[in-house]
Formats: C-alpha cells, sequence, structure tokens
C-alpha cells in the first residue's frame, strides 16, 4: 500500500493522466481538479484508485476539500 508523499503523488499523477488520456508528464500538480479538465465522474474514479492504492477510503469530499493532487497527497500522507 502507497504510504509516502513521493509515492502517493505518482500514484494520482498517474491515474489523472489516464483518466484524462493524457501523458503524466502533462499533468500539473498544483493545478486545480476542474483546471486540468476533471468531471464529477472523473474526481469518483480518481478516489476509486487512490484508495486501491492506499488501502483506505478516500472521500469524494475530499476532492473538493483538498481541490489540487498537491493538497490532497498532504492531506492523504497525514491519514
Amino acid at each position: 500500500m502507497v504510504r509516502s508523499r513521493a509515492a502517493l503523488t505518482t500514484t494520482a499523477v498517474t491515474a489523472v493522466a489516464e483518466l484524462l488520456g493524457v501523458d503524466a508528464t502533462a499533468v500539473c500538480t498544483d493545478a486545480p481538479f476542474a483546471d486540468l479538465g476533471l468531471s464529477s465522474t472523473q474526481l469518483a474514479r480518481l478516489t476509486a484508485r487512490l484508495e486501491d492504492a492506499m488501502g483506505f477510503e478516500v472521500s469524494l469530499t475530499a476532492m473538493y476539500d483538498y481541490p489540487d493532487i498537491d493538497q490532497l497527497v498532504e492531506y492523504l500522507a497525514m491519514r
């Protein structure tokens, strides 16, 4: 299971890139999810991918409370 900030960031970037159909290098970790082009459905899919990688629940609300990869990873790393 993923726990380190670096691993969480890599997992999140990879998942976002796959959801958007872009290369991971195109994903900016400090850009809001909405600015990246993620829909609410894609955010729900992202939570599922993160849950699988980390082994604990990630609420959809967290995606709105921590609206970019950097903020989300910081929050998740503290759990």
